[in-house]
């Protein structure tokens, strides 16, 4: 509370300042900052400058339900699924594939996360830091190759084409647990003058999530097999941030620089019962006790230089980022009827760090020719515990990628766009820990092709051809051996000469635009992914196999994504905005251990988002409410199969704009007070082989049934515009 009363007094210093600034500033050919903050007309999505398939969504496009964090906002974009605990969002599965297939970027930028298969979460960005998120369904050749599934670039605001300051307060309230309240608030300012501008926005937001998990087990005729447990979950904590963009003019150039800070200080305290007995005359067994002391930092600097050269433009570009986590955890447990106590402590420390800088020079040919040639560099090193699904590696990670690359850009007619290029993806990595020291090289080469065709003023239709990549997981890399896994009579050891996953991907899609501002598009896509990596037998082991993890998998994963916003004008409801999407996934594997057909790891089979807007102008008057659904998931483990699924949920806000620059919102999130169930069936067997029979044979051993809830929470939000 101190530290937030702090940073508090510092949002009040900095909107001081930031009134004291726009009341100076000269706003001539620039948007007011109240044009963004108190806004009456609904917004709706509209097609991206890009022509390699991109959707392209503006903070207001989110801002009147208030979302907390990036994560929060990104629930209601096409395509988007989360496979988190509810009311958490944190590790982005576009198309539902797994996070480690989405590449998460800020500004352009893949920013260093805790998770060990490299995923960033989205979660850790509040949502107060963004101009907006753009949705890279394709990639081009001057981006990176990782995202096979897609990418989502962040874009943090910047004073470009901003005048003025704002401030924001509210408050927070959790219908669960001890029904308590936060606080939030932020301000921020954004001036130019002569040769430059400059933006600065500070965000305090305080967080809470109480959670609560019933888990009955049952035998294998789903009987109940008379023992429970009840877990009390609730996450506290407060996240600090800020973020900062300079531009200024070069002679006929401009340098542009630009950082974000992002401090989570963050408590999670779980308290357990194991109880057994009928469900009636349940009694405690055990009690166990958890609780985490979470300080985690992003942030990252960067800079860009354009400027005319010849006949076209250079471009130097350079950034600096780092995650840093430290993570002090105790765990006590009482055994009821034994009368004994157990307590224990761990610490962990981890630190990415990545330094990246890129040269490109982009030039006209002949006709509606034009070039685009340069090199990306990145220099990356983590180090500390790896976090995976088997094994939690202490290990030094050191990469070294270079990224060549050219693309064309080709202006063939008024009405038909061509961009093609290749980009050559090459690493090398050096994984030290204790258990020893490898090193590993290895290259991609990756072409792209869109051609997009504007049939109409208002018919678009694009094809785009893309290869990607994805690097392998932190911990699999890393030089361990852990005993007894996947089961009693098997090892585990890792792999650091794993190579690269990469998919050839195919997207085809149809825009229209709508009367009235509106958008309606469809788009088809297939990924047919080479080298996945499975942990697999490698070699005997006593009664068992040694395992290690191998690229020996292949899968295909395809679906149809639909999105429509538009103003009910056509019906006599011009006010009235209607929202929605849908996406029908699919994808097929081989699962190497059982050899049965399954779909990726939890990805569902639909997800979908329905939000209606209502507008009041004469009384300055904005009212709306968001349903979202999405369809249960699969994941396959080697003693067990997890089926997870989660209730639908619907979030509403009630808005009053008192003039252009105060505008007041009630905000309502988990209305429904969604649940999350998961279904564990769990496999007997001393080994992975036995466990692998098992699944086949389907000889079931017992269930277990998880259900997990939280509280509907009601925030209250004023903003003020100078």
């Amino acid at each position: 509370m101190k530290l937030f009363r702090t940073a508090l007094g510092a949002v009040s210093a900095l909107a001081l300042t930031a009134v004291q600034s726009a009341s100076a500033q000269d706003a001539a050919g620039d948007r007011s900052i109240d044009e963004i903050v108190v806004y009456g007309d609904n917004v709706y999505r509209d097609r991206a400058p890009n022509i390699n398939p991109t959707l392209s969504y503006d903070l207001q496009f989110f801002q009147r339900f208030e979302p907390t964090t990036v994560g929060e906002a990104l629930k209601r974009v096409p395509g988007v699924v989360f496979t988190s605990d509810v009311l958490e969002f944190d590790a982005v599965q576009l198309r539902g594939l797994g996070s480690q297939f989405t590449q998460i970027l800020i500004n352009g930028r893949r920013p260093p996360g805790q998770s060990g298969n490299g995923s960033f979460f989205v979660d850790r960005i509040p949502a107060e830091l963004i101009e907006r998120i753009e949705i890279i369904r394709s990639p081009s050749a001057d981006v990176s190759g990782e995202g096979v599934a897609g990418t989502l670039n962040i874009i943090l605001k910047d004073g470009a084409d901003l005048d003025g300051a704002f401030i924001r307060l509210g408050g927070s309230y959790f219908d669960g647990g001890d029904r308590s309240g936060r606080g939030s608030a932020a301000a921020a300012v954004a001036t130019s003058g002569e040769g430059y501008d400059f933006w600065i926005g500070l965000d305090v937001q305080q967080r809470r999530n109480p959670k609560q998990k019933f888990t009955e087990f049952f035998d294998s005729d789903f009987v109940f097999d008379e023992e429970t447990e009840v877990e009390d979950d609730t996450r506290n904590g407060t996240d600090y941030s800020l973020n900062s963009a300079l531009t200024l003019d070069a002679g006929a150039g401009a340098f542009e620089l630009s950082g974000f800070w992002v401090l989570t200080d963050r408590k999670e305290r779980k308290f357990v019962t194991v109880e057994e007995g009928p469900r009636a005359l349940r009694d405690i067994v055990a009690v166990e006790t958890q609780l985490e002391d979470i300080n985690q930092t992003s942030w990252g600097v960067q800079g860009i230089f354009t400027h005319p050269l010849g006949a076209g433009e250079i471009e130097i570009d350079a950034g600096y980022t780092v995650f840093d986590e430290e993570t002090d955890e105790f765990t006590t447990e009482l055994d009821v009827e034994d009368e004994t106590f157990e307590e224990d402590s761990e610490a962990l420390d981890l630190k990415d760090t990545e330094i990246v800088a890129g040269i490109a020079y982009k030039f006209p040919l002949s006709g509606g020719l034009e070039n685009k040639t340069g090199v990306q560099i990145r220099r990356g090193k983590r180090e500390g515990f790896q976090f995976g699904d088997f094994a939690d590696v202490e290990a030094t990670v050191k990469n070294f990628r270079y990224s060549p690359f050219t693309k064309f850009t080709l202006q063939a007619t008024d009405r038909l766009s061509l961009e093609a290029g290749v980009r050559y993806e090459r690493y090398s990595r050096d994984v030290t820990s204790d258990d020893g020291v490898d090193e590993t090289s290895e290259g991609k080469v990756l072409p792209s092709f869109t051609a997009r065709w504007d049939a109409t003023g208002d018919d678009r239709f694009y094809v785009s051809l893309a290869r990607t990549v994805r690097y392998p997981d932190f911990d699999l890399v890393s030089p361990f051996e852990e005993d007894e896994t996947p089961g009693d009579e098997d090892i585990l050891v890792g792999n650091p000469d794993l190579l690269l996953e990469s998919a050839w991907g195919f997207d085809v899609g149809y825009e229209r635009r709508l009367p009235g501002r509106g958008i309606a598009g469809v788009n088809v896509f297939y990924r047919d992914v080479s080298d996945l990596i499975e942990l697999a037998p490698v070699a005997p082991f006593g009664m068992g196999a040694q395992y290690s993890p191998q690229n020996t998998g292949d899968g295909t994963a395809w679906g149809v994504e639909f999105d429509l916003s538009t103003p009910l004008g056509f019906i006599g409801l011009p006010e009235t905005g209607f929202y929605a999407n849908a996406a029908y996934l699919d994808s097929e594997t081989t699962d190497f251990n059982t050899g049965l057909e399954r779909k990726f790891t939890n990805q569902p089979d639909f997800v979908y988002n329905l939000s209606l807007i209502q507008n009041f102008p004469g009384w300055g008057v904005t009212a709306g409410a968001s349903y979202q659904k999405r369809g249960a998931s699969i994941a396959f483990g080697f003693d067990e199969i997890v089926e997870t699924s989660y209730d639908a949920n619907v979030d509403a806000f009630l808005e009053k704009r008192f003039g252009d620059r105060i505008v007041a919102r009630i905000s309502a999130t988990n209305l429904l007070d969604a649940e999350k169930l998961e279904v564990f069936e769990h496999y007997d067997g001393d080994s992975g082989a036995e466990f692998a029979d098992a699944i086949r044979a389907g000889d079931i051993d017992g269930f277990e049934v998880e259900q997990e809830e939280s509280s509907s929470v009601y925030s209250f939000t004023v903003r003020l515009a100078f």
